[in-house]
């Protein structure tokens, strides 16, 4: 029975060889492969051909291999298809030929799976990845096979760190560094062997927090824009010492008071690095206004007095001139809230000025330090220097 099955099969030879001339195999009779290993079978396809693969255990073509020990991984059809070889053994394959005639034609083969000889191994991990700028990260090296006084050499971007241990921790990573270890390892019977782990890229995350004020958004007082500086962040979080909070990336604020406010940013990434920054803003209600015309004979004071209007001034000085140069006025007496309390009537040593146009000059400092840059002309820019008319 034997022989006879021998004599079909090499018959079946010669008859595949005289229909698939064309149908070459990439895999022939004799290909090793080990334990694990995933090999690709495959033909030379033809056009309107359909392929289809089976592996058997036995030469017969009786027994056929199933998984766990044979695995197709994406199916037993296609001109080529890959197969996982689990199991040690030889194997006999056979792939089918169907065109759109309904003609058939058969290829057999053999392949031989040897037992995985496992020598040392290596692999790393690592506790996290990715974390924030300044956190600890510890790597651990797990070793199959590691033979007596195994040896532990870790790298970083090529140095060498790290002790002769399973373990290394890295108390400052840096983004984009690179982490592995090598291991001597001296099996039993056999010399020193050096293999190699695995290598982790880290990213390591850093947010900055930061930002400038922008005071009278749209020439409104107490108006205020907070524009962010921040770098790597994805979430902000304002606290603007009014009772107010934003989680919007640059903010406008309203203050309606004179006051000293902590403004605090906490801005965060969504692996919840953090960086805050804090400032303290004085907010200054200022400002200071010149009249550019009285007239004396008015009675009631705020048409009659040529009269300075400010507020929160630290010091302050004006005076006025005639056309020849000649000072008819100046005055620098303020409040306690830092306003002008003096007032010009339009006299110069008790008598009356006639109609016409004089000229003022001022120089001011507001409680915050900063210089007053003078009255808006008309022409987008302001003046220190100016002109009142005395009308009668």
């Amino acid at each position: 029975m034997i022989q006879s099955l021998h004599i079909i099969k090499r018959f079946a030879f010669a008859l595949v060889l005289s229909l698939l001339a064309v149908m070459t195999s990439t895999a022939q009779e004799g290909t090793a492969v080990v334990e694990g290993e995933v090999f690709t079978l495959g033909v030379i396809g033809v056009p309107g051909e359909i392929y289809e693969w089976n592996v058997y255990t036995d030469h017969t073509l009786l027994i056929q291999a199933v998984p766990p020990d044979v695995v197709f991984t994406g199916g037993n059809t296609g001109a080529a298809v890959q197969v996982l070889w689990a199991k040690k053994g030889t194997y006999y394959y056979t792939v089918t030929a169907y065109n759109f005639q309904g003609c058939m034609n058969l290829k057999v083969g053999m392949i031989t799976v040897s037992e995985l000889k496992l020598g040392p191994a290596i692999a790393i991990t690592v506790n996290r990845n990715p974390v924030c700028i300044g956190t600890r990260v510890v790597y651990l090296a797990t070793v199959k096979d590691p033979g007596k006084d195994p040896v532990y050499q870790w790298y970083k971007n090529g140095i060498k760190v790290g002790l002769n241990m399973p373990t290394y921790i890295d108390f400052h990573p840096e983004n984009n560094d690179e982490i592995y270890c090598e291991l001597l390892s001296r099996p039993v019977k056999v010399g020193p062997i050096s293999v190699e782990s695995n290598m982790i890229t880290m990213t390591v995350y850093e947010v900055k927090a930061g930002f400038s004020i922008v005071e009278n958004v749209g020439g409104i007082k107490g108006r205020t824009r907070f524009v962010n500086k921040s770098s790597g962040a994805d979430f902000y979080n304002w606290r603007f010492g009014n009772g107010q909070s934003s989680e919007e990336e640059n903010p406008v604020v309203t203050y309606d008071e004179d006051g000293i406010y902590p403004i605090r940013l906490t801005a965060t990434n969504y692996i919840n690095c953090v960086d805050t920054c804090s400032k303290d803003f004085n907010m200054l209600f200022k400002g200071l206004f010149i009249p550019n015309g009285f007239a004396p004979t008015v009675t009631n004071e705020l048409g009659g007095q040529f009269k300075p209007v400010g507020v929160n001034l630290k010091y302050y000085r004006i005076e006025v001139y005639d056309n020849w140069g000649h000072m008819l006025w100046a005055s620098t007496a303020l409040d306690e809230n830092g306003r002008p309390v003096e007032s010009w009537d339009g006299t110069y040593e008790g008598k009356l000025l006639p109609q016409g146009t004089y000229m003022w000059k001022v120089h001011a400092v507001f409680m915050d330090n900063t210089i007053w840059q003078g009255s808006d002309i008309g022409k987008g820019e302001g003046k220190t220097i100016g002109t009142v008319t005395i009308l009668k």
